[in-house]
């Protein structure tokens, strides 16, 4: 019987970051909208395979609308974004603020 390898995931690879909640479980989240810091509530650090934040992630509403906040915590010529939508993908890079 030979034994089975573990499935590598793209966060064991690096090709994807990993997900941290800032609030770990309902109790933690409960605490910080006591505390009325909005900042605190809904944020998602994306860290790398050395556990290092790359970018803090949440998302608003206001005027019927939705709003992604990226706080990167690298450096911004290291940051691209892409949005995936049902018309195509627009590429942002940080370094040149054009739409590409």
């Amino acid at each position: 019987m030979t034994q089975s390898q573990p499935e590598i995931s793209p966060y064991d690879t690096g090709a994807r970051c990993e997900p941290k909640l800032w609030q770990p479980h309902k109790e933690a989240v409960a605490a910080a909208m006591r505390s009325g810091n909005a900042d605190d509530i809904g944020n998602v650090d994306f860290t790398d395979d050395a556990d290092r934040t790359v970018v803090t992630v949440h998302i608003s509403r206001s005027d019927g609308m939705y709003t992604v906040h990226l706080m990167p915590a690298c450096g911004d010529d290291q940051i691209r974004v892409e949005l995936h939508a049902e018309k195509g993908r627009i590429t942002i890079e940080a370094d040149t603020g054009r739409q590409a």
